[in-house]
């Protein structure tokens, strides 16, 4: 008997022993198993030795860690070096306008009679009674002339001045400018003359003969 109990007191002590390691290994696992459950539910690590691992992650992301001295603001001086949008635009400066100064006369005036051919029976050749009525185109270096220029017309009849006429301009617009009216009413040899003034001081003539009939 005494040989038993004390084989059962050793392997009873070897159980006992066995026992606590058991419950340690298996109390370890559900610790393990419960932190883990922890963190898949909560997102955030149970440990303190994450906790370095954060403040290194929050300084790279630029957070500063409470009671470190914080950095001056530094003006920005380029944005305050560059002038407004609204000082910069400028109006448009305007450039006053002038007429067009009209063209300098100068040079010998081109006259030139053109009769109508009213009551024409021939080459120079008026029927007695007809009223061909008369224009005249003047020109000079710059051009023709209009305004500024002015007529004198003179109608003889064998020498003898029948009907005398002046116009303001020497332009017709459209209006016969010497009307014969009823002076070709006698047969005879005519002479139309014309003698052009100019504003310019520009002085010219042109005639015409023509026989009625």
């Amino acid at each position: 008997m005494t040989h038993g109990s004390d084989r059962w007191a050793k392997y009873g002590k070897l159980g006992a022993v066995a026992a606590i390691v058991t419950a340690i290994v298996v109390g370890a696992a559900n610790v393990d198993g419960f932190l883990s459950f922890v963190e898949r539910f909560t997102g955030t690590a149970t440990t303190t030795a994450a906790l370095p691992q954060q403040t290194q992650e929050a300084g790279s992301t630029g957070v500063t860690p409470t009671g470190l001295p914080q950095p001056e603001e530094v003006p920005n001086e380029t944005a305050a070096a560059q002038p407004s949008a609204t000082a910069a635009v400028r109006s448009p400066v305007e450039t006053p306008t002038t007429a067009a100064a009209p063209p300098k006369r100068a040079g010998a005036l081109i006259v030139t009679i053109k009769m109508g051919s009213g009551g024409k029976i021939g080459p120079s050749e008026y029927r007695a009674g007809s009223t061909p009525g008369a224009n005249v185109d003047v020109y000079d270096d710059a051009g023709q002339l209009s305004s500024g220029c002015y007529p004198s017309w003179s109608l003889t009849r064998g020498g003898t001045e029948v009907l005398p006429l002046r116009n303001t301009r020497c332009t017709s617009g459209g209006i016969t400018m010497f009307n014969f009216k009823d002076s070709l009413d006698s047969p005879g040899d005519y002479r139309l003359q014309v003698d052009i003034r100019t504003d310019g001081g520009q002085t010219g003539s042109s005639f015409v003969d023509f026989v009625v009939r």
